[in-house]
């Protein structure tokens, strides 16, 4: 079974109304003001799945600063994953700087077959990841209803690009020891905090956390792949495309044409995944 880790879906008012929830939405304003911006359906990521040879995918939101707009978008994804309970997994998008109002969301969608929380953008949504003690509500919360949370991660190095902010390998790295009970998932590889599992401590503290690898192909070269397994072990690697804006199939080229080695792919195209709660 293959699954895709990250992809994105919204309702079809979030494309033909950009400029309505951008203006409530931080987040939204930045990722999908520019009306070049990929927005997809759900029947498109499912056309996307069937043309890519991907079985199931788990379908993210971002990180709403608006709660109106969060609500919105999960109630899609939620209805997206019942008409599709077989290829779409639910994850639905609060900000822990909401307080009870992020716990309440959260509990919500959980109630309505919600598998885990994200993504995360921690720049527009305004908080640190390494705040224990705004996140320590909101963590418990999530455990306590099983929930998996996926992070926003960005490289402190390198090119910029819409999204890029300050979730990088140290902050991570703090939210990771800070929540040793919660299972995390960071996109992105993390923004290179698996490459710092080279030191044994880091390694040791990475055991409740696994990394995406969405947006690769605009990000590492593809011994990534390879270069991770030997860092941290290849069963913290989950494949992830972050579609739409990169297609899905473009995404697993770009694993089958590395160095990564044969014994491990299926593992990193859904083993690792299914091994995790809720996603098989």
């Amino acid at each position: 079974m293959i699954v895709d880790f990250h992809t994105h879906i919204l309702p079809e008012r979030f494309r033909s109304d950009r400029a309505s929830i951008a203006a409530k939405d931080e987040t939204f304003a930045e990722m999908f003001s520019d009306p070049d911006s990929r927005i997809a359906s759900a029947e498109e990521l499912i056309e996307s799945m069937r043309a890519a040879g991907i079985d199931r995918s788990i379908a993210l939101g971002y990180g709403w600063s608006d709660l109106d707009v969060a609500r919105e978008a999960n109630d899609y994804i939620l209805e997206a994953a019942a008409r599709h309970p077989d290829q779409i997994v639910p994850f639905c998008s609060v900000n822990p700087a909401w307080g009870v109002e992020a716990i309440a969301e959260a509990r919500r969608c959980a109630e309505q077959g919600a598998r885990g929380i994200g993504e995360l953008h921690p720049d527009t949504q305004g908080f640190n990841p390494a705040d224990t003690e705004l996140l320590k509500p909101f963590m418990q919360a999530v455990r306590e209803l099983g929930l998996i949370v996926l992070m926003h991660a960005s490289e402190p190095v390198g090119h910029m690009y819409p999204g890029k902010g300050s979730a990088t390998p140290d902050r991570l790295e703090a939210m990771v020891t800070d929540f040793p009970d919660n299972k995390i998932v960071f996109a992105h590889f993390g923004g290179g905090l698996p490459f710092y599992g080279l030191m044994d401590e880091v390694r040791d503290g990475l055991a409740n956390a696994w990394f995406d690898t969405a947006a690769t192909p605009f990000l590492y070269n593809s011994h990534v792949y390879s270069t991770t397994a030997r860092t941290i072990g290849p069963e913290k690697i989950l494949f992830g495309s972050d579609f739409p804006l990169i297609t899905q199939k473009r995404a697993m080229a770009h694993i089958l044409g590395s160095d990564y080695p044969d014994e491990f792919r299926d593992s990193l195209l859904g083993g690792n995944a299914a091994c995790l709660p809720g996603i098989a």
